[in-house]
């Protein structure tokens, strides 16, 4: 535990709660970056748009007290040339105190040249001590957070690091290839002291060491699974399957089945009738209809005499799995019931299990209470699969004797990352859709916000509905907008048919904002991400990304398929912050040529690089720290032979 090094106290909960509170947590933080700043003893060593340290002497305070929006300004002179130090904030009486006039002080910062004349914002002061007989100094740079900052965590793990024994090597087959890697210790020590920048990069030799450890744990993990898998016999089913998918698609379903549909399905029970034990995953396109495709195979399973189980990352989403199959079930007369941790008559479902009268469970991580015992268990599919690690995989396979596992992801995996995901896992994709996506993507400037907003309040009141996305519930920087409480603060004064929803609200708050936005009651619901899977709202038709730059193309994506789901026409409006670069809008460019998840994958992954992706967890992908997916293909070959 991270307590063995005794931190100050104030900063312990804080840490603990950023980083983890195990040693390995700080050991594998991996730094974000590393800022070089050159120590300047003369002019001619100034560079514009570079990290400097100078030893300045202050001269003058400006305070507008007139103006707020104007920032703070300090004038300084380094070696007879003038440099402003400027400060964006509230809260700047303390400025006056760290910087007295005529004070010499070393400060560290971006050179820029405003209109001619050389400026820092926000500059540090350092110690200078720190600088002497050094040219350059060296600063690690880490994920931070509000009263936490780099030279913290990098001084905690400094401490670990001192500490840290030789180990032995788990795996020396890797020195087979890589003839040049260093041990695990050290190259925990370089990551966190790099000499420069290549250090840090994906292909450095310490991150390779690192990135292979990683994977390869993984693999292994994966090997276990299918080791206790095709080792073991499968359940018996005598039951033709075929038969079964026709009275399906004559009597249960007021739709036809696309072709993809169909030969998944017919994929999938072709494994669970065979003699071994099944491990299969489902992905496809957003509303390809994966969920149809789960039904019927547990119908199948149910109808040849067995228990299935499906289980879910969250009550959202599992009570609407149930909604779905009680639409079908209730048909046929078979019991099946929703189990989740605010479920009122657990001891009753968990006796009908056990009993064998409930045939089909829907749930969350109650499903995996060592008290929810099944009488015949014979399958289980997973939805957002990889929301769940092996040992949760394992803990509810293990409720039954024989049980087949059906795998399904929230959107298509980039084929890139399908091998290192999964290795030799069989796989079976739905790309045909059931319907036409129709949905038109708009690029808006927040300078546009009024536009945007006058568009709605004309689409609802005409009786459309809106999810407006926010990335956050709450924004530390207070300049910031782009977060539930503040722009459902704003547009509540708009629209007054308007509701919060996001992950701190409890499951019966969640479910009653969204049954009353099915049923009109609010027409516009400001949310976080907690909307992307499985929220099915047939009559909302707009959506609006806010801040939509700061989300990967492929979570976008998956938004975006709230809407468009009961045959209007659908919209999605993403808002980006002004003086967006690039490359940045040129992602986002490629969400209004396409509506194809797959072309969106592969872009997503091409540009951001499999390291950079934000949530490559909806992709089906564990959450790597070293393993980066553009970089190391070889290294993941090269585990899943090891594994």
């Amino acid at each position: 535990n991270i307590k063995k090094i005794q931190p100050p106290p104030k900063k312990l909960t804080l840490l603990e709660k950023h980083m983890g509170s195990l040693i390995i947590d700080f050991l594998m933080f991996k730094p974000s970056k590393l800022i070089s700043a050159r120590i300047c003893k003369k002019i001619e060593d100034l560079e514009e748009n570079n990290e400097v340290i100078l030893e300045i002497t202050i001269l003058r305070h400006h305070q507008n007290y007139f103006n707020k929006k104007i920032p703070y300004k300090i004038t300084s002179k380094f070696k007879g040339t003038n440099i402003s130090l400027i400060f964006f904030s509230k809260f700047t009486a303390y400025l006056s105190k760290i910087f007295p006039i005529n004070d010499k002080v070393f400060i560290k910062g971006k050179l820029e040249n405003y209109k001619n004349n050389y400026q820092i914002l926000h500059p540090q002061i350092v110690k200078k001590e720190a600088v002497l007989n050094k040219n350059y100094l060296h600063q690690v740079i880490y994920k931070q957070q509000k009263k936490l900052n780099s030279e913290e965590i990098h001084s905690v793990i400094l401490r670990l690091c001192s500490i840290l024994p030789e180990l032995e090597e788990w795996n020396t087959n890797i020195f087979k290839y890589h003839k040049k890697l260093p041990s695990f210790k050290e190259s925990i020590l370089r990551m966190h002291c790099p000499n420069n920048d290549k250090d840090l990069s994906p292909n450095s030799p310490c991150l390779t060491r690192l990135a292979y450890d990683e994977i390869f744990a993984y693999q292994l993990s994966l090997a276990i699974l299918r080791y206790h898998l095709n080792t073991l016999n499968s359940n018996y089913f005598n039951f033709n399957y075929i038969k079964i998918i026709n009275y399906i698609k004559q009597n249960l379903l007021p739709f036809q089945l696309t072709q993809d549909q169909e030969k998944c399905v017919t994929e999938i029970l072709e494994d669970i009738k065979s003699d071994k034990r099944t491990l299969r995953l489902l992905h496809g396109d957003v509303g390809s209809g994966k969920t149809i495709v789960a039904m019927i195979v547990a119908y199948y399973v149910i109808k040849s005499g067995y228990q299935v189980a499906l289980l879910t990352p969250t009550e959202l989403l599992a009570t609407q799995h149930y909604n779905f199959f009680s639409d079908l079930f209730n048909k046929e007369e078979i019991n099946f019931d929703l189990l989740l941790a605010s479920s009122l008559n657990k001891k009753k479902i968990k006796q009908h299990l056990f009993t064998g009268q409930i045939k089909l469970i829907i749930g969350t991580h109650a499903l995996l209470q060592k008290d929810v015992k099944f009488k015949n268990l014979s399958l289980v599919i997973i939805d957002e699969q990889h929301r769940f690690g092996v040992e949760q995989r394992i803990s509810i396979r293990n409720k039954g004797k024989k049980v087949d596992m059906l795998l399904l992801t929230a959107t298509p995996i980039p084929r890139t990352m399908m091998l290192t995901i999964l290795g030799d896992i069989a796989v079976s994709t739905i790309k045909e859709k059931p319907f036409k996506s129709n949905i038109e993507t708009i690029l808006k400037n927040e300078d546009n916000l009024e536009q945007v907003i006058t568009f709605l309040n004309k689409k609802m009141l005409s009786g459309q509905k809106v999810f407006w996305v926010c990335p956050k519930i709450e924004e530390e920087d207070s300049e910031n907008n782009s977060n539930v409480e503040k722009r459902f603060d704003y547009l509540n004064k708009r629209f007054k048919k308007s509701a919060r929803l996001h992950g701190k609200m409890n499951s019966k708050q969640k479910i009653n904002v969204l049954n009353s936005f099915r049923t009109g009651k609010i027409n516009l619901i400001v949310s976080t991400v907690v909307i992307e899977v499985g929220i099915d709202v047939p009559d909302a038709n707009i959506i609006v990304i806010d801040n939509s730059n700061t989300f990967g193309l492929a979570q976008i994506h998956q938004l975006r398929g709230r809407v468009g789901r009961g045959g209007d026409k659908g919209i999605c409006i993403l808002l980006y912050k002004k003086n967006l670069s690039e490359s940045a809008l040129k992602r986002l460019l490629i969400l209004k040529k396409t509506l194809n998840g797959f072309e969106v994958a592969e872009k997503d992954l091409e540009i951001r690089g499999g390291g950079q992706i934000m949530g490559t967890k909806q992709y089906g992908a564990e959450d790597f720290k070293f393993f980066d997916y553009q970089h190391h293909t070889r290294l993941a070959e090269l585990a899943i032979k090891e594994a």
